[in-house]
Parts: structure tokens; sequence; C-alpha cells
């Protein structure tokens, strides 16, 4: 099913999707100091009474799909000015567009068989190749430029999702992982790392720890017929050296770093990410234990209203008066822990809270066709800032809404 088809149902999703009366331009059911009253008037005394903690409706990955189709063709359109990505290499990005150019295009051309998108993957896939050749002569040297290696690196993995052989991708992302474990395996698996420093100061170490989890998780997955063992219980072992390390107990999440007592969504929503990859590839009911307990954690940085959460890692750089600072970035990260809960679950609070944190998404960042890089003092970001954009993060969202889209289409295929 097309997004465009699905822009319609949108239109007449309205009640029926989970929108409220009030959104619906309908006057709500009241509920006085008599009971809740339809019209003014109060119920029968022998009616049945309304239970305040109803389960919702159940939401599917169609009506999510169908809510959001919108702004994913908004974005999508924006993002194909060939401007944006030049021989493979992407512009106006702070590193993650590298992976999450090639794996929405390679997404985006499996389901839609659009030739111009595998092309414009293989372009950034062959940039990305050469850049992690160079690197794995020197990774430690490498690791000055951090974000925009670790994301080529894991876009090559990925690419072992989508293509038919991507072996020539596998080998190259190999030697380099194969030199950053050597030194992962020096700092026990928690890269608390000087270089790279903006990924360091803005992600932390803990989040970087769970990101060489990731990368090995996601290589079971994508290669399966390589070394799954190893990868698998290499991501399970990093997961364990991070959580022994830097878990609180009187927090309840992890820490940024070591005895930092600041409640912080990066380390967390990378962590909860890893966990969902892990229990999906292990079947292990401890790293969904984990994965739940880290989401209980960040409640904390949950917004008063209930539909996105805080960003404290930027929060004073970008000038912000008061605790609602929120980046696409993190929404993202979040996004995607979410969504691969959902898959390996069905649990309907992951596809509701996905649901509601893509709406603030559509409803507070989205400028004519692009999603800016951050909520600050009631606002949205401009160009009066320092960070107003990153083409990344947008390519993040529109593969996120890729992957809900992948998950309808699953469901539709098994009825």
């Amino acid at each position: 099913m097309r997004w465009l088809i699905l822009g319609v149902l949108s239109g007449v999703c309205a009640l029926g999707c989970g929108e409220s009366a009030d959104d619906a331009g309908m006057a709500p059911i009241g509920g006085g100091p008599g009971g809740p009253s339809v019209d003014g008037g109060t119920l029968p005394a022998d009616a049945e009474p309304v239970e305040p903690d109803a389960e919702p409706a159940p939401i599917t990955p169609a009506d999510v799909v169908a809510r959001h189709a919108d702004m994913f063709e908004a974005v999508r359109a924006h993002h194909d000015d060939p401007r944006l990505c030049v021989d493979g290499e992407w512009q106006l990005h702070f590193g993650d567009a590298g992976m999450y150019g090639p794996s929405f295009d390679l997404l985006y051309w499996r389901q839609t068989n659009d030739e111009s998108y595998r092309a414009r993957a293989i372009a950034a896939l062959d940039h990305n190749r050469e850049v992690v050749k160079a690197a794995a002569a020197d990774p430690a040297g490498a690791l000055d430029q951090v974000e925009v290696l670790s994301m080529a690196l894991l876009s090559l993995i990925e690419a072992g999702l989508y293509l038919p052989d991507a072996s020539g991708y596998r080998q190259a992302a190999d030697g380099l992982l194969e030199s950053l474990d050597f030194l992962a395996l020096a700092f026990s698996d928690y890269l608390e790392i000087t270089q790279g420093e903006f990924a360091a100061n803005t992600y932390g170490p803990t989040a970087l720890s769970a990101f060489l989890a990731i990368v090995h998780l996601e290589h079971a997955l994508a290669y399966p017929e390589h070394a799954f063992e190893h990868h698998r219980d290499r991501g399970v072992e990093v997961l364990g050296n991070i959580h022994s390390r830097v878990w609180s107990d009187e927090m309840g999440c992890y820490r940024f770093r070591p005895n930092d007592d600041r409640y912080m969504l990066y380390p967390n929503i990378t962590m909860m990410l890893a966990y969902a990859r892990a229990y999906q590839i292990t079947d292990d009911p401890l790293h969904l234990m984990r994965f739940e307990e880290t989401y209980a954690g960040i409640q904390v940085l949950k917004d008063a209203d209930g539909d996105h959460y805080h960003s404290p890692y930027s929060a004073e750089s970008s000038g912000a008066v008061d605790e609602d600072y929120s980046t696409l970035s993190s929404q993202n990260y979040l996004l995607m822990a979410l969504v691969v809960a959902y898959q390996v679950t069905g649990d309907q609070r992951f596809l509701r809270e996905t649901d509601t944190i893509l709406t603030w998404i559509e409803t507070h960042l989205l400028v004519e066709g692009r999603l800016m890089h951050h909520w600050v003092n009631h606002r949205v970001a401009n160009e009066t800032d320092a960070f107003p954009y990153c083409l990344g993060c947008n390519l993040q969202t529109l593969y996120i809404l890729l992957m809900v889209e992948t998950m309808m289409m699953d469901e539709a295929g098994s009825e």
C-alpha cells in the first residue's frame, strides 16, 4: 500500500483512529458532581459506569501509517532534491545521514521498486565503504570522527537486510568491527574515550558503548550465515558489561557516564534499542525485562503533556530557559526502540507511544517539508539557532515510518 493512498485514509481517520472528541470538533462527554453526562443531563442511576482506566482502543501499524502519511510525503519530497546527496555523500548533517540515507532508500526501493532510490543508496554505500576501509587501518585515529564512522559502519551492516548480495559491504564492515572490538576490549567494553568530542559529549560513553552492542546484534540479523553466534554473543556480552558499569538502582536507569546522576535520554534509549534487538535474536526474557526497566526509568523525562520526552543533553547550549527542550534525534532513537519492541512483542503500549511521539513531531517540528532540529523555549528551531536543522534526522524519521509500514504489510500478509 502506498503512502499517497494512505494520505486519503488519514483524512477519514478522525475518531475511528483515536482522535479525541475535542480534536474532531465535537463536544466532549462531561463529568460533573452528578457523574458523567450527555448533553448536560445526568446518566440514569442504573447506567453502566464509565471505567476511568479502561483500555484505549486498539491501534495497528496501518493506523500509524495513515495518520502520518502527509508528513512522510512532505519530508520525502523535500529530501529528493539531488543537491542534498552529491556523489554518494549526504549534506547538512552530523554523521547520521550516512546510515539513514541508504537504509531509507533501500527499504523504500524494496517497497516501491523505484530504482532511483536503489541507485542513490548504492552510491552512498560505496562512499561509506571507502570511509570504513580507511578507518580500519587506524581505528584509534579515526575516533576523532566517531559519529561519521559509526553511522557509515552500521549502514554497511544494514545493507545485508535489503540487498541480495551485500558481501562486499560486509567484508569492509568486518574489517573495521574487528579492530573496534580489539579497542573496546581494552576499555572493558565501556568506551569512555576523549576522541570524537562531539559524539562523546553529546551522546556520552554509555550510548557509544551501546552502539557497539547494536552493531554486533544488527550483524547477526543482517548476515546470519556469517558468524551469527559470535555476533549474537558479543552483543549480549557488551550489554552485560555496560549494565554492570553504569546501571543505577537508585535512578532506575543508565547513567550518562559513571558517577553522573543526571537523568539523560540518549544512554537509555540506545540501551533500549539494543535490548529490543537482543530479545529479538535470543528470545531471552532478561533483555525484555531490562528494556521495560529502562523504559520505566525514562518516564521522569516525559513532558507533562505526555507526547514527547525532554532532551537535556544540549538544552543549555541551545539556550533553553526551561526543561521543555526536545530534539528530533532523541525522539527518533526512542521511536526506533519502541518500534522494534512492538515488532517482537506485539505490545500495544509501544505502538501507541510511537504514534503519540510521531504526532508531536509532526505538529511541532514540521516546517515546509523539513523536520527542524529541536523544540526550545516554546517554539520550533529556526535560522537564529546554531543548529536549526539536521538532514540525517529527517531521513531517520522517514526510515522509522517505513519500518512501521513494513510491519503493516507483514500483518496484512499473515491474515
